[in-house]
Order: C-alpha cells, then sequence, then structure tokens
C-alpha cells in the first residue's frame, strides 16, 4: 500500500470513528443547549485529533505486518493535482452547505443549536467527500 492511499485510509477510518461517537452522543440533541453543543463540538475535535493518532499507528503497524513495506510518498504533479481538486471539492462542498444553513437560519428560523450542529456535520461530510475522491484518483 502507497502512503497517499494509506493516509487517506487512516482519515477515513478516523472520520467513521469520530461520526459514531457523535451519533450515539446526540440522541438528545433537540434537548441540548446551545453552550452544550459547543461543549461538545470541542470534545468532538479533541476526540479526532487522538483518534487520528492512534489510528495511524495501528494502521501503520497493521500494514506493516500484512503488506510488508510501505512505499515512500513521493509526491509529483499529479499527487499535487489529486490534492488541489479534492481541497476544491470540499471548499464547494463546505461553502453550499454554509449557504444553505445561513438561509436556513434567516428564513426558516433554525435554531442556533441545529445550525452550529448543521455547520459542523457539512464540515464533515465535505471531508470524507473529498477523501472518497481522494481515494479514487488514487486507485
Amino acid at each position: 500500500m502507497d502512503a497517499k492511499r494509506k493516509q487517506v485510509l487512516i482519515s477515513l477510518i478516523t472520520a467513521a470513528t469520530v461520526g459514531a461517537w457523535l451519533y450515539f452522543q446526540l440522541s438528545s440533541w433537540p434537548s441540548l443547549s446551545t453552550s452544550e453543543v459547543g461543549k461538545l463540538l470541542v470534545k468532538t475535535i479533541g476526540i479526532s485529533i487522538v483518534a487520528h493518532i492512534i489510528n495511524t499507528i495501528v494502521i501503520t503497524i497493521v500494514v506493516g505486518l500484512l503488506g510488508g513495506r510501505i512505499a515512500k510518498d513521493v509526491t509529483d504533479e499529479r499527487d499535487a493535482a489529486i490534492e488541489l481538486q479534492a481541497m476544491r471539492v470540499i471548499l464547494v462542498g463546505f461553502s453550499m452547505g454554509l449557504v444553505i444553513i445561513f438561509a436556513l437560519v434567516g428564513w426558516r428560523d433554525l435554531g442556533a443549536t441545529s445550525a452550529l450542529l448543521a455547520i459542523f456535520l457539512c464540515m464533515y461530510a465535505a471531508n470524507v467527500a473529498g477523501d472518497l475522491l481522494k481515494l479514487y484518483w488514487y486507485r
């Protein structure tokens, strides 16, 4: 497995881990206050960092045991183009989600708690979409 695919795999596994944790934390989200949602999102960021570190260590060990050596991380023009395209997809996806959320706040009286969660979920979904596209383009 090359280094680029390994990085994307680690990112997707971390996203799945954090998504599952957040799903179980949001069982009572309509009753959460804005400050509780803020605390929850800060905890989610911390858990994401810890999960990424743990997943990096575990996946590196597993890939090393199963697949032997990992190819060196060589970045060429193709890799830079893939990263740029993925970043564009993330930016456009998050921007569109943010505009839609702002429109819902203004026209549909979307509450602050729901808006905070929706902004976080738009960012989360855009990053997952970008990682899936990277995985597709690196094949």
